[in-house]
């Protein structure tokens, strides 16, 4: 004879489940779940709105998403980005750029490809204020460590996820910023102490140098390019072999698909 459960156990149980289906299926997560929870590799599935369109370069542009009731938005770190589902149907994956500590709005950045696959051009050219997009996130793929001391390298795209890296590190942290020109170059009025070099001014990066710049044991965190990711892996264990290496690595659905890429430019 099977183990009888008293009528009470049956009734906790169905409280139970009554409660989880209230939370996950009735409700929306963010408006019930702690400010402080953060899903790390998966993120929400929300609608939200583009409340602005501003360009930042001459052919980059900050899009600001919110919540179409006004909610805050569900938490993130620095170094998280967002999928956006745009109206065409196409899926792109861009940094969040914004501050952290602001969750009223979304900032992500896209600079435009005229020959890539069309997500550039269709936010460029079609994405208007009030338009409703379907946006997965924020996702922690690329997350930032406590340490003593950093240093920020960035190539052209790669400020995106850097910037509020840089930001929360404060004193702790030297911000590299590479660019073909400063006329490409967005957010500069946003990193004041940093090292710009543009590629117009002091011809092809020296990743050595750069990363020369580490003291020890510090955290050295690169985004951009594949051939200035690769250069700063090869470069690191010879010029500061004490110091981590942290590297976002583009997936073809990571950022721009392949295609939309930016043309790859040498590094030493």
């Amino acid at each position: 004879m099977g183990t009888q459960v008293p009528a009470r156990g049956f009734q906790m149980i169905g409280t139970a489940v009554d409660v989880c289906r209230s939370i996950f299926v009735a409700h929306r997560p963010a408006s019930l779940l702690p400010h402080s929870k953060v899903l790390w590799h998966s993120g929400f599935n929300r609608r939200l709105v583009v409340a602005a369109i501003r360009r930042k370069a001459v052919d980059v542009v900050t899009v600001i998403l919110v919540d179409p009731d006004g909610d805050p938005l569900p938490a993130w770190l620095p170094g998280a980005h967002l999928e956006l589902s745009l109206p065409s149907g196409r899926r792109r994956q861009y940094s969040l750029c914004g501050d952290p500590r602001d969750r009223s709005a979304y900032r992500i950045a896209v600079r435009l490809m005229p020959h890539g696959n069309g997500g550039s051009i269709e936010i460029h050219e079609s994405l208007r204020s009030g338009d409703a997009l379907r946006v997965h996130g924020p996702r922690h793929t690329f997350p930032f460590i406590d340490a003593e001391e950093y240093l920020f390298v960035a190539g052209g795209m790669g400020i995106t996820p850097l910037l509020p890296m840089a930001q929360a590190a404060g004193r702790r942290g030297n911000l590299v910023y590479i660019g073909r020109s400063r006329e490409s170059m967005p957010f500069l009025d946003r990193v004041p102490g940093a090292v710009i070099r543009p590629d117009d001014e002091f011809g092809t990066p020296d990743m050595e140098e750069i990363l020369a710049r580490a003291n020890p044991h510090a955290a050295v965190y690169v985004c951009g390019p594949t051939p200035m990711q690769e250069a700063a892996a090869r470069a690191l264990p010879r010029v500061n072999p004490t110091c981590t290496l942290h590297l976002e690595r583009y997936s073809p659905t990571r950022g721009t698909p392949p295609s939309e890429a930016v043309p790859s430019r040498p590094f030493h």
